[in-house]
């Protein structure tokens, strides 16, 4: 009768953990994410200040909301770790974690339902989420594109090959290319179609190769057509450019601006095009490990401020040296993203890693206070 007691207790306590947690949460990303839209609200302001083409703050309150979508995956890390960190503290200010504590529950039971609801919160993410927020952020980049950036460039990659746009102050010129060698800066099978401002067809250039050198396309054996006039053909042609290899990848679509579902057929598309895959393999790898991110977090974020303390100083100082392990953990995933990015680090590594460290300083942490206790 008593062990039936407890465990009937047991699970209506963790239900009133999650709901606080869920409540601390919520108001918390709420808070986070009105600071970020009147931030990109501010500088889309500034931004369009120059612009004559916009001149409603409807639009770029539209323009806000979509830029937001982006920060996203950035936040919600950020909120699971203060939301861990400000619902044990409310409950060791009521002294509800003494009461907690006193019926035998050890820190990892107290924190599982944290634990729980960012996993919940995950697979919401990666089904619901993610797809949503990628449409808008891919909304917002071609906006931005168009209005900010120019219309000179605007790559995509399909399985008919490469289309590359340029323009210059008298043309624009379409590119359609079916593979390319990056160590050569060299496009295979490529043709040029070049037209007016007008869009008036100008020409026409079918080459075998086509080489990307500064400031200059370089064609061997081009073959020109032109309206009402005969095939031309040309051992070695140039055509001017303000395109770079590098321009080009960058050019690409974010992986942000991507479902993570659609990430690997695009990821399989750049590598049959000869491009690199690396930043989207690393962000593909890094959200689905995101729940082991969170629960990395919980675990270091709780067992620093889950400890009952009789002074405001010594809670004061927990929370400090607390907050600054989690800084330090983000400089540290930041930079072993990084070398995932750069090639320095294989990308499954890169991506893993990150989790398991912090995971591994959270279980030390815990059990260390645990001691202590």
């Amino acid at each position: 009768m008593i062990f039936s007691s407890i465990n009937i207790f047991e699970r209506k306590l963790e239900k009133y953990l999650f709901l606080k947690f869920v409540k601390y949460f919520v108001f918390f990303l709420l808070i986070s994410l009105l600071i970020v839209f009147l931030i990109e609200f501010v500088e889309l302001l500034r931004r369009t200040s120059e612009n004559p083409n916009i001149s409603s703050t409807f639009y770029i309150l539209y323009l806000s909301f979509l830029k937001i979508t982006e920060s996203m995956a950035f936040i919600m890390p950020i909120s699971i770790f203060v939301t861990t960190m400000i619902t044990c503290r409310h409950f060791n200010k009521y002294r509800e974690m003494v009461v907690i504590q006193n019926t035998g529950l050890h820190s990892f039971r107290i924190l599982y339902p944290f634990i729980l609801f960012s996993l919940l919160l995950s697979f919401v993410y990666l089904s619901f989420l993610n797809p949503l927020f990628s449409h808008t952020t891919n909304i917002y980049q071609k906006i931005e594109q168009q209005l900010f950036r120019g219309k000179l460039s605007l790559p995509s990659i399909s399985k008919s090959g490469i289309w590359l746009r340029q323009g210059s102050e008298n043309n624009k010129i379409v590119i359609r290319a079916s593979n390319f060698l990056p160590d050569q800066s060299l496009f295979k099978d490529a043709t040029f179609y070049i037209f007016t401002k007008k869009n008036i067809f100008v020409e026409r250039i079918d080459v075998k190769e086509a080489k990307l050198e500064k400031k200059f396309w370089v064609m061997k054996n081009a073959i020109i057509n032109r309206p009402n006039k005969k095939v031309v053909r040309i051992d070695e042609y140039t055509l001017k450019t303000n395109l770079s290899i590098k321009k080009i990848e960058n050019s690409f679509l974010e992986p942000q601006s991507l479902s993570i579902w659609k990430i690997p057929n695009f990821i399989s598309l750049l590598k049959e095009s000869g491009f690199s895959a690396t930043k989207h393999q690393m962000y593909m790898y890094k959200t689905f490990f995101m729940p082991l991110y969170f629960i990395g977090l919980i675990l270091i974020a709780g067992s620093f401020t889950i400890k009952f303390t009789k002074t405001k100083t010594k809670s004061f100082l927990l929370i400090l040296s607390g907050s600054i392990f989690g800084f330090l953990i983000y400089v540290l995933s930041e930079y072993i993203y990084s070398l995932g990015i750069a090639n320095k680090l294989p990308t499954l590594l890169a991506s893993l890693s990150p989790s398991i460290i912090t995971i591994m300083i959270g279980v030390f942490f815990v059990i260390h206070f645990e001691k202590t206790n």
